[in-house]
């Protein structure tokens, strides 16, 4: 019994040394569709994927983003970096529709360091 023992506490000492001491990799991808009324896709949309530094007492200053174009069939993605910063996006609307709800999303911290859904974010548009 305590050769046993003490073979499965060697084990579990190895196994600990023996693992890489990296930083786990929790970048989150977040996809989505852009859709009209009838729920085809929209191509060529403009999607801003905006990121700043959260304020502890002021608004998030979002001081640098980038522009994705949704592709033949309104997708798009984006990988989220688990860093410090924090993100939101937000659709264009195309020339001759109205949005659906809402533009702009922000992008949860939790969603970042838990890997939960909503990691979907989809913009719906009517004419």
């Amino acid at each position: 019994m305590i050769k046993r023992l003490f073979s499965l506490l060697l084990i579990t000492i190895l196994t600990i040394n023996c693992t890489p001491n990296e930083k786990q990799n929790l970048d989150v991808s977040v996809t989505g569709k852009v859709t009209n009324q009838n729920n085809v896709g929209i191509a060529g949309v403009s999607i801003y994927v905006q990121r700043g530094l959260p304020g502890y007492y002021v608004a998030t200053n979002y001081t640098t983003y980038q522009i994705l174009t949704t592709d033949s069939s309104g997708n798009y993605s984006y990988l989220v970096k688990n860093d410090n910063y924090s993100y939101r996006i937000c659709c264009g609307t195309p020339a001759g529709y109205t949005i659906v709800g809402e533009w702009i999303v922000e992008v949860n911290q939790n969603i970042i360091d838990s890997h939960t859904v909503p990691n979907v974010i989809n913009f719906r548009f009517t004419r």
